[in-house]
């Protein structure tokens, strides 16, 4: 039986530990850039919806203005059309 010893020069583990850091470094660095990033779109998100609200807010408002001037074009509409009992229908 052959016995193969591996060789292994001997700052190996050392820089085999530095590159680890290293990497764990730049996951924390690209991971505060993520939540750094995700917070400036939440911030976003939430300023157009306080756009989209107010401009849904104008339109009803609108929308319930056309509808009284509707509402009140239609009761002298409904007015004139009433017949006058006291009138003979021919």
């Amino acid at each position: 039986m052959a016995y193969h010893r591996v060789l292994y020069h001997p700052n190996y583990g050392q820089a085999y530990r530095e590159a680890l850091a290293q990497a764990r470094a730049d996951l924390r660095e690209m991971h505060a850039a993520h939540l750094d990033e995700l917070a400036a779109l939440r911030d976003e998100v939430a300023e157009l919806r306080a756009i989209f609200l107010d401009l849904v807010r104008a339109e009803r408002e609108q929308a319930e203005g056309t509808l009284a001037s509707l509402r009140a074009q239609l009761e002298v509409a409904v007015a004139r059309l009433e017949r006058d009992p006291q009138r003979p229908l021919h």
